[in-house]
């Protein structure tokens, strides 16, 4: 079990660790980069590391150091551990556990997604000393250690997640064997700041009703007809 890092963590974060390729599980020999985005940070920033056998050993002891990320080329088990993003005021980013295997791997992401976001676990196959990778292959799915279905490509894709998608994730070779479980976590989204739109405005009332206006006109126009017709008598 890894150790996680012993520093001041912040409430809001500084520096995000993110990982290239995207996901925490990978191959012997894989190549893989670690870098620090720090907007707005004056603080030095350097990538560090927990082990099995080292804690907190930063970038250049085990990587290639360029600027704020960290290069592996060629991972090995003994990679496998717990990174972050450390300041020289002992600030911390977020966490990324990374392992390395061979054999049956089963690939996700290694950051936590929202909500609402699509997501494809892949499962893939490698002999230690192989070039490349295959998914060409009907595999098994496993969520919580319970059985949830056959994919004929190797690929489970989530096209919305939620929370009930979270949780311990594995699969299985027809022949090969089960990857080691990795861990699929769903973060509630945030709720929207944005006020809703005010409601239309109400047309304005009418004057009169119209019951009311046809009365009026009514007697307008009786009284008009009675003083023409008055009019009339008079002149005779």
């Amino acid at each position: 079990m890894m150790i996680a890092p012993v520093c001041l963590m912040i409430t809001a974060a500084a520096a995000t660790l993110s990982i290239h390729p995207g996901r925490s599980v990978f191959f012997f020999y894989e190549t893989v980069t670690l870098s620090c985005a720090v907007p707005g940070s004056f603080s030095s920033w350097t990538v560090k590391r927990n082990t099995s056998t080292k804690s907190s050993v930063p970038c250049e002891t085990w990587g290639q150091l360029n600027g704020s990320s960290c290069t592996i080329k060629g991972v090995y088990p003994s990679d496998s551990g717990v990174y972050w993003c450390e300041s020289d005021s002992g600030e911390c980013s977020n966490t990324i556990n990374i392992r390395v295997a061979t054999g049956v791997i089963l690939q996700g992401p290694a950051v936590p997604l929202t909500e609402g976001d699509s997501v494809t676990l892949n499962c893939s196959y490698k002999e230690k000393y192989a070039k490349q990778s295959t998914s060409n292959f009907s595999a098994a799915f496993y969520r919580n250690g319970t059985f949830i279905g056959n994919k004929s490509e190797g690929r489970m894709s989530f096209i919305h997640v939620s929370k009930e998608n979270e949780g311990f994730y594995k699969c299985e070779h027809p022949t090969k064997g089960r990857s080691p479980e990795i861990w699929l976590e769903v973060r509630a989204r945030a709720p929207s700041t944005t006020a809703p739109p005010p409601p239309p405005p109400h047309p304005p009332p009418p004057l009169m009703s119209l019951p009311r206006l046809a009365y009026t006109i009514f007697l307008f126009m009786l009284f008009t007809g009675i003083l023409i017709l008055y009019i009339s008598m008079c002149k005779s």
